[in-house]
């Protein structure tokens, strides 16, 4: 069982016995007025690339705090068993943007994908290797996926369960666009909205029927 926290943006926490994993802080007001960082304190982060709102490991880190940045290949921290695939963050092979390490991270046989701000579809071989369960993906547009090559993502990666993030909330100052322009292609999707911005699951616990599941951003 993992429980699974979205702490606004790109920025998640799986805990699973008793370890606290972080991927991709932000400071909160670089997202835009009155937003907070991340109320966590990990035993791991991970960084999906070094951009200002997903690298702010500072407002989260202690001295104990071990900190991996856009690590390539398999890997273990603590309970969870990682392995990080580099992916272009544009459409031009990373000549614009970059590149950004997406993350699938497994415990309790339960695996999550962090997609991180991948800017094209996913090769056939990318997706072997990054199929999981629950699929956190980029909704925001800009600056990544196109929404319905978000969701064709999804379906290559096999997931039950697909967890927007990066996408645009009232006050934020990123460009983004809302939730609302992914989920008007979602027709093929069972659309669950969590009054909460934590959610536990479980294996036995995946659902059958491919369903978004949108959390309330933190308050």
């Amino acid at each position: 069982m993992i429980e699974l926290i979205w702490w606004g943006h790109a920025c998640f926490e799986l805990k699973c016995c008793g370890r606290s994993l972080l991927i991709d802080p932000h400071d909160g007001g670089s997202l835009g007025p009155g937003f907070s960082p991340p109320r966590a304190k990990p035993d791991y982060v991970l960084v999906t690339h070094e951009h200002y709102d997903h690298n702010a490991v500072e407002v989260v880190s202690s001295n104990d705090t071990i900190v991996v940045r856009e690590k390539e290949g398999e890997f273990e921290l603590g309970p969870y068993r990682i392995r990080g695939v580099r992916l272009p963050h544009d459409e031009f092979g990373g000549r614009v943007r970059g590149f950004v390490v997406a993350y699938r991270v497994e415990a309790e046989g339960l695996s999550v994908t962090h997609l991180s701000d991948v800017g094209r579809p996913l090769s056939e071989e990318e997706a072997e290797l990054l199929k999981s369960h629950i699929v956190l993906a980029p909704a925001g547009n800009v600056y990544t996926l196109h929404p319905r090559k978000v969701l064709e993502a999804a379906t290559m990666l096999e997931a039950k369960v697909l967890i927007p993030m990066h996408y645009w909330i009232p006050g934020m100052q990123l460009p983004l666009d809302p939730l609302d322009n992914l989920l008007r292609y979602a027709k093929k999707w069972r659309v669950v909205r969590h009054e909460s911005n934590r959610v536990t699951l479980s294996p036995q616990e995946v659902p059958e029927a491919p369903t978004i599941l949108v959390l309330r951003p933190p308050r």
